[in-house]
């Protein structure tokens, strides 16, 4: 942030001159919480016979700078600085007094400036992990409006008849019958969530038909109740999952997440979207014992013994969420 300089100077200044400020040679008489002038971090008499003072001083008009240290950290400093010319006279007592004064309060600006960016940095981590989950997530504010949908709720629904999702409007479904059972459900969730009901009927699922002979099924669960000043929060959550929608490349995160071959992973993939080992061994032109070596392969590389162990994991376990994009 800056006032009345020349943003042409400031580029010559962030490029090479930042780095020949005659009063950051010392960084040890910036002290956190203290208020520094120019006068006491380099000499005045010989600021003229610097590079500094001729290429980038002297064209802006500064000789004189008081500075309040807001805060250090590590290598990092965050600065409050003020110049003038040579002519309007080093600082007075009370500037500087004036500065000292207002220390505590840029003090807590910056303090809540980096807890906001840290809110925000939060907040973008926990979008993205929701983007993993094979599910599409919709959250819901107190009234049912939708706050935020997943790329992959959208993708679900985009072409969809069944269901309208649109941020800022209360989520509904097309049809009427539909519609009332997914108001009932969102109406207890969102109240469990907003602290309104008891959570015993707070849960609750329905299946919708998508019109193009596909289903998606519905999971509403409360999220936990909190209390802002601006009257936004997140009061529900919606999973949705698609029974026709195969599960992304689980045959490579396997490989990846289970150390298994490229046999081992296929063999289990075929065996999560519900083949079974006679079916796959049929389809693959291999003799069932050299399936239920490579089943029992895979199984002791999840660390599991049994079939259906191994399938559990699968959907439960890191293999299932999406890769990084």
């Amino acid at each position: 942030m800056h006032h009345g300089f020349d943003p042409a100077a400031l580029e010559t200044f962030a490029e090479y001159y930042s780095q020949h400020n005659i009063w950051l040679q010392d960084e040890a008489r910036h002290d956190e919480g203290q208020v520094v002038v120019s006068s006491r971090l380099f000499p005045d008499g010989n600021v003229k016979k610097t590079e500094y003072w001729g290429d980038w001083l002297r064209p802006q008009e500064i000789f004189y700078s008081a500075a309040a240290v807001v805060e250090k950290r590590m290598n990092r400093s965050v600065n409050v600085t003020v110049v003038r010319s040579e002519r309007a006279g080093p600082y007075s007592d009370a500037e500087l007094a004036l500065m000292r004064e207002l220390m505590p309060h840029l003090q807590a600006g910056i303090a809540l400036h980096r807890r906001l960016h840290q809110l925000q940095v939060l907040s973008g981590a926990a979008v993205e992990a929701l983007e993993c989950i094979p599910s599409g997530v919709i959250l819901l504010d107190g009234g049912g409006q939708v706050i935020h949908a997943t790329r992959r709720a959208l993708k679900m629904l985009d072409g969809s008849r069944a269901l309208s999702c649109v941020a800022g409007q209360p989520l509904s479904c097309l049809r009427a019958a539909d519609d009332a059972l997914l108001q009932k459900l969102i109406h207890h969730a969102c109240g469990a969530g907003t602290g309104n009901r008891i959570q015993a009927d707070a849960h609750g699922s329905m299946r919708l038909n998508r019109g193009d002979l596909s289903h998606l099924q519905l999971l509403l669960t409360p999220l936990p109740a909190r209390s802002l000043p601006f009257g936004v929060s997140g009061a529900a959550a919606v999973f949705l999952s698609d029974a026709s929608n195969r599960l992304h490349d689980l045959s490579a995160a396997l490989r990846r997440v289970y150390r298994m071959t490229e046999a081992e992973a296929r063999l289990t993939e075929a065996l999560v979207g519900g083949s079974t080992l006679q079916e796959y061994a049929d389809a693959r032109q291999l003799s069932i014992n050299t399936v239920r070596t490579q089943i029992k392969a895979a199984a002791a590389k999840a660390g599991v013994s049994r079939q259906s162990d191994l399938i559990r994991l699968v959907l439960t376990g890191p293999a299932a969420l999406a890769p990084p994009r």
